[in-house]
Parts: structure tokens; C-alpha cells; sequence
């Protein structure tokens, strides 16, 4: 890649973005024509690939009257970040579609107008015309290799790649804080343990409810592993054990919230029941 003619580092972007948000390319004084013909392909590939038309005042008043932007998730963020990646993909293939049509086009131009000089006689004796002939020798060679086209196509993909990146990052960085934020505040929804049953029952979140009952019921090992891994202190649990000891009631109602998550073995299915273990009851004479 030709990096005189791409986006220059600028110190003061150090550890960020690392590219000038409005520095130009480099201006080459022997073809200043080439900067514009650079702008007008690259604008002529927008227009074709990336153009929208413009709303209407009407549609544009109604979005304005339309239902606020919904609250941004990590899920959401995903799936903006994953068709920002399938948008890029497919701006990629039409840029480099658009360059290959442009690229073959240019050779073919320049064939057309190098085969009429090719016909032309050129005597050595006349210093002028063996001039002449270097000239369209060194005009064909340049366009052969096609340096300048390359910067250009070097550029133009650099604009693409730059605009997407601002993107990307922009939005991995909003879902890391969200992520972050929805950690804090798990682990801080963790953390925090009832003190009495009438809290107990005023958990609306099914899965830390049952994750209290769970503690409960445990041995004493089990309660010790879950203080430490939710990080509740002893004296936090103390209340609600008591009254899970004391309180018959309400004993019931955590041990029939665990006894209900209790589920028969699937791998059990389909075997005999008279192979299970019986179940004996102790019958009265009939008087």
C-alpha cells in the first residue's frame, strides 16, 4: 500500500482513533488533478452504492412524533455491532466491485488511445520524434503499473475502513459499560439478603427468591460456600435463619418453593416403575 498517499498518524491521537479527522491527503504539485480525481470516484462509488434520497418534511415530522428511541441493552448492542459487520462486508465487495470495473476500464482506454501510436514511424534522426516516442513509452509504462489508481483505490479504502472502525468502537465501548453496569448492579442485587420473612416474600425476582430458599435449606457447608461466593456476611443471614427455625409457616413455604424445582431423573424414563424402590404404608387393623 502506497502510505505517502493514505491517512497520516497524528501524534495527538495517540492511543485513540490515531487518524486526523479533516487532514487531507497529500497534494502532488506535478498532478494536482490527481486529488480531484480521486474526490470524483470515490464520490461517483457513493452515489451508486451508498446514496439515499432524502425524506420528505412530512416523514420527517412524523418520526419526530414517533415513540422514543428505546432504551439501549446489551442485547440490542449485539445485534447493532453484528449488521454493522455484515453492512461493512457487503460495503467492501461493492467497493472493490466498483474498483475492478474502474481499474479494467482505465487499461482499456489507454490501449485504445497507445495502439494509434503505435502505427506511427518514428525516424532517429529527428530528436523530436525519438522525444516523442520515450514520452508515450513512459506514459504507457506509468499507466501499466497504474500508481496512481492504486493510491486511489489505497484511499478509498482507508476512508471505508477508518468510517467503520469510528463505528465499531463507538459501539463495543457503549456495550462494555453496559456490561459493566449490569455486573455492578447483579452483584450488588447479590449482595443484598432479607432480614425477615416479610422481605423474603417481597422478592419479586423468582431466581434470587428461590436462591434464599436454597441457602435455607442447606447444610451448613453448602450455606458457608454460598456466603462466600454472593459475598453475604454472617451477621445478614442471621435473622432470616432464625426465623426459618422459629417460624413454622413460614418453613413451609420456603421448603414447598425448594421441594417444587425437584424433577424426576429423565434418564429414568421409560423403566419399569416395580423397578423403583416400593413404597410401604402402615395400615390399622379394621376393627
Amino acid at each position: 500500500m502506497a502510505s505517502g498517499r493514505l491517512r497520516r498518524p497524528d501524534p495527538a491521537y495517540s492511543k485513540t482513533n490515531g487518524f486526523r479527522e479533516f487532514g487531507g491527503p497529500l497534494v502532488d504539485k506535478d498532478r494536482p488533478d490527481d486529488i480531484t480525481l480521486r474526490h470524483v470516484r470515490f464520490a461517483q462509488y457513493i452515489l451508486a452504492n451508498k446514496g439515499t434520497y432524502v425524506p420528505s418534511r412530512e416523514t420527517l415530522r412524523k418520526l419526530g412524533e414517533s415513540k422514543s428511541t428505546p432504551v439501549e441493552t446489551v442485547d440490542n448492542l449485539t445485534e447493532k455491532i453484528q449488521e454493522l459487520k455484515k453492512q461493512h462486508a457487503t460495503d467492501l465487495e461493492n467497493l472493490f466491485r466498483f474498483q475492478r470495473s474502474e481499474f479494467r476500464q482505465n487499461l482499456v482506454d489507454h490501449r485504445i488511445c497507445h495502439d494509434v501510436s503505435a502505427y506511427m514511424d518514428i525516424d532517429e534522426a529527428y530528436p523530436d520524434q525519438v522525444e516523442f516516442r520515450k514520452a508515450l513509452e513512459d506514459l504507457d509504462n506509468e499507466v501499466v503499473k497504474m500508481s496512481r489508481f492504486k493510491r486511489d483505490m489505497d484511499d478509498a479504502l482507508s476512508s471505508l475502513r477508518y468510517t467503520y472502525l469510528k463505528t465499531f468502537i463507538h459501539l463495543v465501548a457503549k456495550r462494555s459499560a453496559l456490561k459493566a453496569h449490569d455486573k455492578t448492579a447483579r452483584q450488588r442485587r447479590d449482595a443484598w439478603f432479607p432480614q425477615t420473612a416479610q422481605q423474603y416474600y417481597q422478592i419479586t425476582e423468582r431466581d434470587v427468591q428461590l436462591r434464599v430458599a436454597r441457602f435455607l435449606t442447606s447444610s451448613r457447608t453448602e450455606q458457608e460456600r454460598m456466603m462466600d461466593e454472593f459475598g453475604w456476611p454472617y451477621r445478614a443471614v442471621q435473622p432470616l435463619l432464625s426465623a426459618y427455625k422459629t417460624n413454622l409457616s413460614f418453613k413451609g413455604d420456603v421448603s414447598g418453593a425448594i421441594s417444587g424445582l425437584y424433577v424426576s431423573d429423565p434418564r429414568r424414563r421409560g423403566t419399569n416403575p416395580m423397578d423403583e424402590a416400593p413404597v410401604f404404608t402402615r395400615f390399622e387393623p379394621v376393627s
